[in-house]
């Protein structure tokens, strides 16, 4: 491995988008990856909003389907469906789509090193090192600036500043589903997942993603929601994988350090509602190679010069973290008698359209509105210390 101005360590798509970002600004990027391919194992139910791809003209061939509706079911089996005249959203080969983006990388010059996995990060002598690991050696190289992207790790390599603190599971497996179409199905309920939601996604070829986020238990409340009167009847899951990974469920307390940044899922730079990294991973990234650029100008690489990162990304995406987790929260104290409540108030009382004027990838003011809403209902009221509490804990 030659030394390189920047070492991108993972080559996730956020790492690959940094990395292309990097490479198109003329800068020589080496992309470490731990595996022996792109895209490997990847556990995403991959869905990507028609307005990410717009956003940062991401490549189509990818899309399996457009998704134009969402159906939102209680725990009683009632639903409301939130229906839009163009595709909301779009499910993606997760797998090519890594390739894709690590692609545009690589023709803006970037070099890929596979099967390369790193066990530590080091400043030393005015440089960021890296030491590598592959099947036929272990070494170490050098590198003006490094970007860790590594994806949430519960361990990661030495030398990173402390990760996200919080996190949840994620857990799915892939069925055929009966009846599914171009809609995204999204269930509620303390038996099917306390505090949180299922989904099915649609794919390809019959076939859909079902999952779930929890705080605990992922695979035994995976395998009740598979045998769950809603959705059993539908479902052919006989034997099929099951995939669960952390989800970082908030921000690091720090993203930069001296010739270092950190970006995506490796900074809690994820949906606090959904989990989904994609668009503030991408977002994110942006703001990172534009202050890595201007390093490079200035030739300052120091803690204080990369501090502009970690203000700027938290300025953009901050309260909606914040607001996830307010939500959440909120969520996690509704009984399932509420909860069905809740499903008939969306269907009856105003807050489809609501839904309808709101930003699928910014969900902030959607959240507060919903929150004013329901809150003045008789039947969502609370105590203003519990209301205390679930200001505090997000």
């Amino acid at each position: 491995m030659k030394k390189h101005d920047v070492i991108v360590v993972g080559a996730g798509p956020v790492g690959s988008y940094t990395a292309y970002l990097l490479a198109r600004k003329g800068l020589d990027v080496g992309i470490l990856e731990k595996n022996q391919t792109i895209g490997k194992d990847v556990n995403c139910t991959g869905v990507v909003s028609a307005k990410c791809f717009k956003r940062f003209v991401l490549p189509d061939k990818t899309i399996l389907r457009p998704i134009d509706s969402i159906k939102a079911f209680s725990p009683s089996g009632n639903y409301v469906r939130y229906r839009a005249a163009s595709p909301l959203a779009y499910v993606v080969n997760r797998s090519l789509f890594e390739q894709e983006i690590n692609a545009l990388a690589v023709r803006e010059g970037a070099t890929v090193y596979l099967n390369a996995r790193v066990e530590r990060f080091n400043v030393a002598d005015g440089r960021f090192e890296v030491k590598v690991r592959t099947e036929e050696e272990q070494r170490e190289i050098g590198s003006a600036m490094g970007v860790v992207a590594t994806g949430f790790d519960l361990n990661p390599p030495k030398g990173v500043s402390t990760g996200p603190k919080d996190y949840l599971y994620g857990i799915q497996t892939e069925a055929k589903v009966k009846d599914i179409g171009n809609e995204i199905e999204i269930y509620f309920g303390r038996e099917i997942v306390p505090g949180s939601f299922a989904w099915i996604v649609p794919t390809n070829n019959g076939l859909s993603k079902i999952g779930l986020i929890a705080k605990k238990n992922p695979a035994a409340l995976l395998n009740g929601f598979l045998r769950n009167p809603l959705i059993g009847d539908r479902i052919n899951s006989d034997d099929n994988q099951i995939k669960c990974s952390p989800i970082p469920y908030g921000s690091t307390p720090k993203s930069h350090a001296e010739r270092l940044i950190i970006v995506g899922e490796a900074a809690g730079q994820v949906k606090t509602t959904t989990g989904g990294g994609i668009y503030f991973g991408f977002l994110c990234s942006e703001i990172a190679a534009s202050v890595i650029t201007k390093a490079f100008r200035k030739k300052d690489f120091s803690e204080k010069a990369l501090q502009e990162y970690d203000v700027n990304w938290r300025k953009a995406i901050d309260p909606e973290l914040k607001a996830g987790k307010f939500l959440r929260n909120f969520f996690s104290r509704l009984s399932d008698t509420q909860i069905n409540l809740f499903i008939d108030l969306a269907r009856t009382d105003g807050i489809l359209p609501m839904i309808k004027e709101n930003n699928f990838d910014w969900q902030r003011d959607l959240i507060m509105s919903l929150f004013r809403k329901v809150f003045a209902k008789k039947i969502f009221r609370t105590r203003k210390s519990n209301l205390t509490q679930i200001i505090h804990h997000s």
